[in-house]
């Protein structure tokens, strides 16, 4: 793990991501929301329509970290707590999809039309899934060319929210938490994963 520890606790950014907003996860999103009886749902081309329509609201940003057991910051170490037995390294990412998305939410919700709100909310969603999704494939790309592969993201929790968005540099992606804890842009988390060896490889 020479090549990782170089880069230990190094901070990237990447902004303006395309997402692969899938409709199925739409659909999946929106079956929460309001009832749709079997066979009533929407076709994949209706939503892919109104995917393409919501994609100039979208400002995707992420910040994304990784570090080696003794070089993890302070804040951030007590996510090791649910490492698996030989994890070498912890990544930690914080996402957001921006804020005018909020404002196009707030409009539709004044038309009073719960359809198109809920349907606009579950693109939202699933957009914000897609943008951990997005890094997720990158880290996976360097984790094979290090002999390891990511465990499942996990969300970090309020309790340490604060922390790890501190830790990250959030407020470089205009990501910020207020003394109440509430995060801001609305659509906006930080999740984490651990590097482990490839099955069956010796290291």
């Amino acid at each position: 793990m020479e090549g990782k520890k170089e880069q230990s606790g190094v901070i990237r950014k990447i902004k303006k991501y395309k997402l692969s907003v899938r409709p199925f996860g739409v659909l999946r999103h929106l079956k929460k929301k309001i009832p749709i009886e079997s066979g009533q749902e929407p076709e994949d081309r209706v939503l892919e329509s109104e995917i393409s329509k919501v994609q100039s609201h979208l400002l995707p940003c992420a910040l994304y970290a990784t570090y080696s057991r003794s070089d993890t910051p302070e804040p951030l170490k007590v996510l090791w707590q649910s490492a698996p037995e030989n994890s070498f390294s912890l990544s930690v990412i914080a996402a957001t999809i921006g804020k005018p998305i909020e404002a196009e939410m707030e409009k539709i919700s004044k038309t009073g039309d719960s359809y198109e709100s809920a349907l606009l909310e579950s693109i939202a969603r699933e957009s914000f899934e897609q943008s951990f999704h997005f890094v997720a494939r990158l880290l996976g790309e360097e984790a094979v060319e290090e002999s390891c592969e990511l465990s499942p993201l996990v969300t970090v929790g309020e309790g340490n929210l604060k922390e790890a968005l501190e830790a990250l540099e959030a407020h470089k992606a205009d990501i910020l938490i207020n003394d109440s804890g509430s995060i801001s842009p609305f659509f906006t988390g930080v999740r984490f994963c651990f590097w482990n060896p490839l099955k069956n490889k010796k290291r």
